[in-house]
C-alpha cells in the first residue's frame, strides 16, 4: 500500500480539497470536485491494499516490484483546459502520499529520463532496453504522478508503448493530467499509426476523465492585469511581479528549476507548477533555437519574464531569441507578463529585425488582448 504521511495535517485528497474550500484558499467547483472524488477513490484503493505476511501493517509497494498491483489499481488520466486546476489537484494528491513512494514529474521531464535510460540499457547491450530502463525508472516510486502530458517529439512517440508496457508490468500506477484527451495524443504526428497502441494502453488500463468546463480563475485574473511592466528610475517592477506570480500560482512554493532541452540545462529562477519566473538573459541570453522555446511552451501555463532590455543592433542574438519565445508562447497559447525597460512599440532600435520584430509587438499586444492561458489547446 501507499504509506500515508503522518504528519498532523495528513489527510485523504478528498478532505485536503474541502479543507482548502473552506478556508476560502479554493472556490467551489463542480468539475474540481468530481475529479477529486476520483483521486480520492483511487487514494483509498492503494490505501487498501493488504499486506503481504512478514510485511507490515501496509504493503511496501514502493520498495520492490509489485507488478500485480497495477493489474488490479487502474490509475487516472484527467483532462480538460488551462486554468482547470489540474496541476493543483496533482500536487494535492501528490502531497498526500509517503515521501518516496511515487514520482512526481512534468511529462517532458521523464521522457528526457526515459531516452537516457534506454540508451544506457542499449550501450550495456541489455537483452531488453526497455525493460530494464522500466526497472532503473521505477525505483524512486510506483505511483508515477505526470503533469501535461503531451506527445509532440516522434521520438517520445516511437517508443512510449514499449516503455510504457515494461513499466505497468513493473508494478506502475499512473495518474496523468494533459490538456487533450486520449484520442488526441500526437494528433497528424508522423508514424502516428505506430503511436497508436500507446493510446489504446491508456483508455484500456486507466480511468479516463474530463474535468468539467467551469470558470478560469487564472484567465480571470490575466484579465484585471496588465502584461506588460515599464521599469522606472523608482519602479523596478519587481514587488509587483512578485504579487503576480505569487497569484498566479496560488501561492504554492516555488524554487529555482532546471529545464533540459535537447541537452541543454536552462535555470529557470522561480517555478510553481506550470509558472516559471525568470530574467530575460537567462532565457534569451543564452544559446537556444526555436525548437527549444517549444519545448519550454509545452511545459508551462505561462510565463513571468523580468528586466527586457533595449534590444539594438548589438543585441541581434537576443532579439531574435526573444522574438523565437514570443512566437512558441504565442502558437501554444501560454501566457505572458513581462518587465521590460520601455513600452513594447520602444522595446527595438536595430535594423536587422526591424520587420520581423514587428510581428512580435503584434503578437504581444494580441496576447494582451486575448489574455492568453484560456482553453487554447
Amino acid at each position: 500500500m501507499v504509506a500515508i504521511s503522518q504528519s498532523s495535517d495528513a489527510s485523504s485528497p478528498l478532505s485536503r480539497y474541502q479543507q482548502f474550500v473552506a478556508q476560502g484558499r479554493l472556490k467551489a467547483d463542480e468539475g474540481q470536485a468530481q475529479a477529486v472524488t476520483l483521486l480520492n477513490a483511487l487514494f483509498q484503493e492503494l490505501a487498501n491494499t493488504k499486506t503481504q505476511p512478514g510485511k507490515g501493517r501496509w504493503q511496501k509497494l514502493f520498495g520492490r516490484a509489485s507488478s500485480d498491483v497495477s493489474a488490479t489499481i487502474s490509475g487516472l488520466y484527467l483532462y480538460g483546459g488551462v486554468g482547470r486546476g489540474k496541476t493543483m489537484l496533482m500536487d494535492m494528491f501528490a502531497s498526500c502520499l509517503e515521501t518516496g513512494s511515487y514520482q512526481r514529474l512534468h511529462f517532458h521531464d521523464f521522457m528526457v529520463m526515459a531516452h537516457n535510460a534506454v540508451q544506457a540499457a542499449r550501450n550495456a547491450d541489455a537483452a531488453d532496453p526497455f525493460t530494464h530502463a522500466a526497472e532503473q525508472l521505477i525505483k524512486a516510486g510506483h505511483i508515477i504522478c505526470f503533469d501535461e502530458m503531451e506527445v509532440r517529439d516522434i521520438a517520445d512517440a516511437m517508443i512510449v508503448q514499449r516503455l510504457f508496457a515494461a513499466l505497468w508490468n513493473k508494478g506502475m500506477v499512473l495518474i496523468a493530467t494533459s490538456n487533450r484527451a486520449p484520442d488526441q495524443l500526437y494528433l497528424n504526428g508522423l508514424h502516428r499509426d505506430r503511436f497508436l497502441p500507446f493510446i489504446e494502453q491508456i483508455n484500456s488500463r486507466l480511468t479516463i476523465h474530463e474535468i468539467a468546463r467551469g470558470p478560469d480563475w487564472r484567465q480571470q485574473y490575466l484579465a484585471e492585469i496588465s502584461n506588460w511592466h515599464v521599469k522606472t528610475l523608482d519602479d523596478d517592477c519587481t514587488v509587483s511581479l512578485d504579487a503576480i506570480f505569487a497569484r498566479l500560482t496560488d501561492n504554492e512554493p516555488a524554487g529555482p528549476e532546471t529545464v533540459t532541452i535537447a541537452a541543454r540545462d536552462v535555470l529557470l529562477a522561480k517555478v510553481a507548477g506550470d509558472v516559471a519566473d525568470t530574467p530575460f538573459a537567462a532565457l534569451c541570453g543564452v544559446p537556444l533555437g526555436a525548437r527549444d522555446y517549444l519545448a519550454l511552451a509545452d511545459r508551462l501555463a505561462g510565463l513571468v519574464i523580468r528586466d527586457i532590455p533595449v534590444l539594438g543592433d548589438a543585441e541581434q542574438n537576443e532579439a531574435r531569441r526573444f522574438m523565437w519565445l514570443i512566437d512558441a508562447f504565442y502558437d501554444r497559447g501560454r501566457f505572458l507578463i513581462a518587465s521590460a525597460e520601455k513600452p513594447v512599440e520602444s522595446l527595438y532600435t536595430g535594423s536587422q529585425w526591424a520587420f520581423e520584430f514587428d510581428r512580435t509587438c503584434s503578437r504581444l499586444e494580441e496576447m494582451a488582448r486575448a489574455r492568453f492561458g484560456s482553453d487554447t489547446q
